[in-house]
């Protein structure tokens, strides 16, 4: 008699987890890519906004970001009188102690102070030649870091002055070439100091930066290149800063009337990091509010500092609040499609561990007995893959923070195989086949997912643009709407498409041929009753697959949309040339005729143009146009940037304006021109931005000159250009044209430069690539999940497929029958996800606040590209493709004899 050994609990359980180590593997893969992604998220987020905080402040430059403050020494300051010597004497040991009573924040993005001293402008001998209403002045500075911060480009280095000035010896200065040819002054030579007769200056050399973007450099540009001011029949003014020898200011110093100590810690932009930011912003604003008080000897200074540091910091948030919830929505795709490929896997494993199961509750294992067994397995393969997602997410994101946060969810990634496991297995109590599978409470499970997607969208709608100014946190509601769409459109497909499938297979059964019927019948069975669960989550992945991916594809052509846009909107058009003065006839003509340029618009310069409007009255830079020049140069900007269209939508009868920078309680929607000829009244529209870069000032009124009175005595000189450029023309030719007509101090505007410098900040470009990798990761998790399902039903197809090829069906009509098993599903969800995809970004991006995400000072237009819309719908209908021929090729591999035998469907040859 054979000996038969008994297995114990254990031993199936171990036995079971060897037979169906496939489903946990998958379990595992899942589990690593849900991980990595996971816990990648909040890192590369961080990354991304960090790089694009420090890109910011960067961008500011010195003068935009560096704390600042000034001591005044001589007769003309209001507070305590102060030596010249002491205080250039104390100025580091000033910079140390302020510096370490900043609270460690600040301390932490600030760098040592650094200082410099230099004298109130005095006049000095004008050059040979030089004309009698001209002023020559220069201002003589001190400042210790001089020779690391300029290099020697000919001539010698000041020498130290021996004796006190004024005494006969020249004081040896530098100065850079830039401003030695402003002045006139060549090395070698003296010049005399007006108010000091018996003080001179020599220069002994010139100097250039060693790096022009330093923030000695950058905090004042006099520095490099001097300053000059035509004054008209006043006279020409020119200027510059030179430099002595800083050990010798003490001797130098009480030979002027006064002058002013600098004080500034550089901002380091690397040290910036969007965690940090709230602290950061707190220290400054405690520090500028209580301004520390320094000695300079025994006399207490209080210190008033300053900075425009909030400046960028204001123009960072208002790009990275829209950024975090646009990461959070491109990953919520993903995410959706991961939890539902981790719900598949649970019910397959669960499916081919029942028999197992259902043998180990014989033997008389309690329900939570079985459920810890399968808590276990699934804690196997989930944990150590959850530990290697980490890894993954660590190790792409080396530099990045947060830490704990990816750890959380980690273990959250950890705990949902086995928690899956548990809750695909359900009661684990035999129960009658009779007893119906679907729960009483589904429908009020679906009526609660369309209620709620219902009210976030409704809330969406009625909440209107969101404010930027309302922190970093991610949207949840903007953040949620997606999915809850995606699941309501599920519930809505799985209800409705019953009832076209009754109806056709009504219509079949009438048929001649049996494919369509048999097929319709099958897919009507698998849609309605019990087969309605098992279709839920399949369904499900490829609507939220197919609206993220669309969604995502809107987001990437409304960003770049929004970029162009915005640049074209601040500029005014394409490209633009703003005199320094005036253009004249032949300038505009040139510019007409310039290769490349489709259209122009000429913008008067009109002075002066006193307005009275809401009961105030204000005069304002004017600006004259042509609204039909304006339209044939802005035609691709959106309605509310076109000038165009403002200046002629106002009240009938009235001269269009467009003003801004008017400081009113109310909105102005006329107002009168006063002050001039006759009185004109104006249909006013106001902006809250400069619509070109030719309007450089506060308060400004653009008037449309066709509809300007003649009486009213308002004229212009041109001094502005708007221009338009034809399809495939060199932008970069024709701005260098530009620059050549409009000559020295013309500014030139350029979009197409804006737009580009826009796409290079690392927000925008990470933005994109987040988009494009939500895409590629959506669709490659449906492929996971439509297979998944295929292969849960895979003996039940291959059975049918053996019955169908026995009774006498080919090969194209068995093929015909199977297609119909998810075919017309699949159609419907697609179709779901493409209008559920198309109306998402209208839902969610439009109350979305993208002007500071893209720069346009107007909300940009939801664009949908047709070209990558049809390319993602190509994909997933490839998708859904390669998953019926894969259930195709697999069921038609097997015998129909073998398979039906083993089913117990044919007699087995031979008695017992």
């Amino acid at each position: 008699m054979a000996h038969t050994s008994r297995l114990s609990d254990a031993g199936l359980a171990l036995r079971a987890l060897r037979a169906f180590r496939g489903g946990l593997l998958l379990l595992a893969l899942v589990t690593v890519v849900a991980a990595t992604a996971l816990c990648a998220w909040p890192r590369v987020s961080s990354e991304l906004l960090t790089s694009e905080l420090q890109h910011e402040v960067a961008q500011a430059g010195a003068g935009g970001r560096d704390v600042t403050t000034s001591i005044r020494t001589g007769s003309f300051t209001a507070g305590p009188a102060l030596d010249a010597s002491a205080v250039w004497r104390d100025l580091p040991g000033i910079a140390d102690t302020v510096r370490q009573g900043m609270k460690p924040p600040l301390r932490a993005v600030v760098g040592h102070g650094d200082s410099a001293q230099q004298s109130y402008d005095v006049t000095i001998a004008a050059p040979a030649g030089a004309a009698s209403n001209s002023r020559f002045s220069v201002g003589v500075e001190a400042y210790r870091g001089l020779r690391d911060q300029a290099r020697l480009v000919s001539g010698a280095w000041p020498s130290p002055v021996a004796a006190q000035a004024g005494g006969g010896s020249p004081v040896e200065v530098v100065l850079t070439p830039a401003a030695a040819e402003l002045l006139g002054w060549t090395v070698g030579t003296t010049r005399a100091i007006g108010t000091q007769p018996a003080l001179t200056l020599k220069l002994s050399g010139l100097v250039e930066p060693t790096d022009a973007g330093s923030d000695f450099w950058n905090l004042d540009a006099v520095r490099a290149r001097g300053h000059f001011v035509d004054a008209g029949d006043a006279g020409k003014q020119f200027g510059a800063v030179v430099w002595l020898d800083p050990d010798s200011w003490p001797r130098v110093a009480p030979a002027f009337e006064g002058s002013v100590a600098s004080l500034w810690f550089p901002v380091a932009p690397g040290s910036l990091r969007v965690e940090d930011l709230p602290a950061v912003r707190g220290a400054l604003g405690s520090f500028l509010a209580l301004p520390p008080v320094a000695r300079v000897g025994d006399v207490p200074v209080p210190l008033t500092f300053a900075t425009s540091l909030p400046t960028p910091l204001d123009a960072f948030q208002s790009r990275a609040q829209p950024a975090n919830t646009l990461f959070a929505l491109l990953a919520a795709g993903p995410l959706a499609v991961a939890l539902t490929v981790l719900a598949l896997g649970a019910r397959l494993v669960v499916l081919r561990r029942r028999e197992a199961l259902a043998l180990m509750a014989a033997r008389g294992a309690s329900p939570w007995r079985l459920r810890g067994s399968l808590a276990l397995d699934g804690a196997l393969a989930s944990v150590p893959a959850a530990v290697v997602g980490l890894w993954i997410a660590l190790a792409v994101t080396p530099d990045a923070s947060p830490m704990l946060l990816p750890v959380l969810l980690a273990v959250v990634c950890a705990l949902a195989p086995p928690l899956a496991l548990v809750l695909a297995a359900g009661t684990l109590v035999p129960r009658p086949v009779s007893t119906p599978a679907r729960s009483r409470w589904a429908w009020v499970v679906e009526v609660i997912v369309l209620g709620l997607a219902a009210l976030s969208v409704v809330l969406l709608a009625r909440r209107g643009l969101s404010s930027p100014g309302g922190g970093l946190e991610v949207d949840p509601l903007a953040a949620l709407t997606p999915v809850l769409v995606a699941l309501a459109a599920c519930v809505l497909v799985l209800r409705v498409t019953v009832v076209p499938l009754a109806w056709l297979t009504g219509a079949l059964r009438r048929g001649r041929g049996a494919v369509a019927f048999l097929g319709a019948a099958g897919s009507l069975g698998a849609a309605g009753g019990r087969g309605r669960a098992h279709l839920l989550w399949p369904v499900f992945a490829l609507i939220a697959g197919a609206s993220i991916a669309l969604f995502s594809v809107s987001v990437l052509a409304t960003a770049r949309d929004g970029l162009d846009q915005g640049a074209r909107a601040r500029v005014g058009s394409d490209l633009s040339l703003t005199a320094a003065s005036t253009l004249s006839t032949k300038q505009l003509g040139d510019v007409r005729h310039l290769p490349g340029v489709a259209a122009t618009a000429t913008v008067d310069w009109a002075g002066g143009v006193a307005i009275s409007a809401a009961g105030t009255g204000e005069v304002v830079s004017g600006y004259l146009v042509d609204p039909k020049q304006l339209a044939a140069v802005q035609r691709d900007l959106p309605a509310s940037a076109r000038l165009s269209t403002l200046l002629t939508g106002g009240l009938p009868g009235r001269t269009g304006a467009v003003l801004g920078g008017w400081e009113s309680r109310i909105p102005v929607t006329s107002a009168l021109i006063v002050g001039q000829g006759t009185n004109v009244h104006l249909a006013v529209t106001e902006l809250d931005f400069a619509p070109g870069v030719y309007v450089r000032d506060t308060r400004w009124a653009i008037i449309d000159r066709t509809t300007l009175p003649h009486s009213s005595e308002l004229a212009g000189s041109p001094q502005t250009v708007l221009v338009a450029l034809a399809p495939g023309a060199d932008a970069a030719a024709v701005h260098a044209a530009l620059a050549r007509i409009g000559g020295k101090g013309a500014l030139i505007g350029d979009a197409i430069a804006e737009r580009a410098a826009l796409h290079a900040s690392p927000l925008v470009a990470g933005t994109e690539a987040v988009a494009l990798l939500s895409i590629a990761l959506t669709v490659l998790l449906c492929v996971a999940a439509l297979l998944l399902t295929l292969v849960m039903n895979t003996a039940a197809r291959v059975r049918l497929v053996a019955t169908l090829r026995t009774v006498g069906f080919s090969v194209r009509q068995t093929a015909g029958v199977l297609a119909w098993e998810l075919g017309p599903v699949l159609v419907v969800g697609l179709i779901a996800g493409t209008v559920a995809g198309l109306l998402l970004p209208g839902v969610v991006l439009g109350p979305l606040d993208l002007r500071g995400f893209t720069g346009s000072p107007v909300q940009p237009a939801i664009v949908r590209d047709p070209w990558l819309t049809a390319a993602a719908l190509a994909g997933f209908t490839a998708v859904a493709a390669l998953a019926t021929f894969v259930a195709l090729a697999g069921a038609r591999r097997s015998s129909p004899a073998a398979v039906l035998r083993a089913a117990g469907d044919l007699p087995t040859t031979g008695g017992q």
